[in-house]
């Protein structure tokens, strides 16, 4: 039987090398010679250790384990696509570990690695942004739902909505209801790099369309350093102080929204009729919310079903699994932007 918990350095031990060799072996790096390689992979074999699955040898068996991460347990968004996603796999006879990174690099490559030692068939990032993962990992199956970074694994799918066009398309609802000065409120803890492709651009995109030039001063960012509805409602008032004046809001997130909201109604400013607001996720925020919030439907559903089928595609050896999965979104008006 497989035993588990063994280590590179039981490895290295018991085939007489150096840790820094056994690695090199795992990884394909280095140089070594053939007869090191092949004790070492066979002791791993033997121990049933598993640090780089591009040696399919190396393993046996499937552990029917699958990794979940994401940065915020607590966010409806993300809670609701790790629920949905466990579910599906768990249909499929998977059992899943679910992660909790904080947004923390460090805290998430621990979790990788310790995920790898495990054998766990393969990782579903859900939400967030990485920037790079432990090359123990490299070969694992990994699917992306609304997941952004850097990564270069090479069994991957990523899947999520057009978030340009998200945020096109959610300025272009308030120009379309007569806004002439929108503002952007965003409170995230990480800051996503994607040049032309995010919701930022799609707002700034959409406010050049219309020959509105961009006010500096309606750009409202948080660091995310206290809660989400705390965060935005203080931007509006600190952009009101300063007396900057706007009729509509992108906010970026429904909790983003809310914040905005309550602000807003604390200055006695007629939401829906004087300043329309638009959130993001249509979580539950956006429905509890009096009035009620206007919102971006992203399909959570679909997002994901469409990951939990990548990846079982990925485990069953399909190679026709597409690379970028874009799932429609849809507008949702209430009472913010309907008045």
């Amino acid at each position: 039987m497989a035993k588990r918990g063994v280590s590179i350095y039981d490895i290295a031990q018991l085939a007489g090398v150096s840790t820094a060799t056994v690695s090199n072996v795992l990884n394909e790096k280095g140089s070594y010679s053939a007869k090191t390689r092949d004790l070492v992979l066979r002791i791993a074999h033997e121990q049933g250790y598993v640090a780089n699955f591009a040696a399919k040898s190396l393993r046996e068996a499937s552990t029917k384990t699958i990794a979940l991460l994401t940065p915020d347990v607590s966010n409806d968004f993300f809670s609701t696509l790790v629920l949905r996603v466990e579910s599906l796999l768990h249909e499929s006879g998977y059992t899943s570990y679910i992660c909790n990174t904080g947004s923390d690099a460090e805290r998430e490559e621990r979790y990788v690695r310790d995920l790898v030692s495990k054998q766990v068939d393969g990782l579903v990032y859900i939400g967030g942004r990485t920037h790079e993962p432990p090359s123990i990992a490299v070969d694992l199956p990994v699917v992306h739902i609304d997941h952004r970074g850097t990564i270069d694994m090479r069994r991957e799918t990523y899947v999520e909505n057009d978030i340009h066009a998200m945020g096109y398309d959610m300025t272009q609802n308030l120009i379309d209801h007569g806004c002439t000065r929108v503002a952007l409120a965003s409170v995230s803890a990480t800051v996503y790099h994607r040049g032309d492709q995010d919701q930022v651009a799609g707002y700034l995109r959409c406010l050049e369309d219309h020959g509105m030039p961009l006010d500096e001063n309606l750009v409202l960012k948080g660091p995310h350093q206290q809660s989400s509805l705390v965060e935005a409602a203080q931007l509006v008032r600190d952009c009101l102080d300063a007396g900057h004046a706007f009729d509509g809001v992108v906010a970026l997130g429904d909790r983003v929204a809310l914040g905005v909201v309550n602000a807003l109604k604390e200055r006695g400013v007629a939401v829906g009729r004087d300043v329309r607001v638009i959130g993001m996720d249509d979580s539950i925020y956006s429905r509890v919310s009096t009035p009620a919030i206007s919102t971006v439907r992203r399909n959570t559903a679909a997002l994901a079903e469409r990951g939990a089928q990548a990846m079982l595609a990925m485990l069953g050896d399909d190679k026709d699994v597409e690379a970028h999965v874009l799932v429609p979104h849809e507008i949702v008006e209430r009472a913010t932007t309907l008045g």
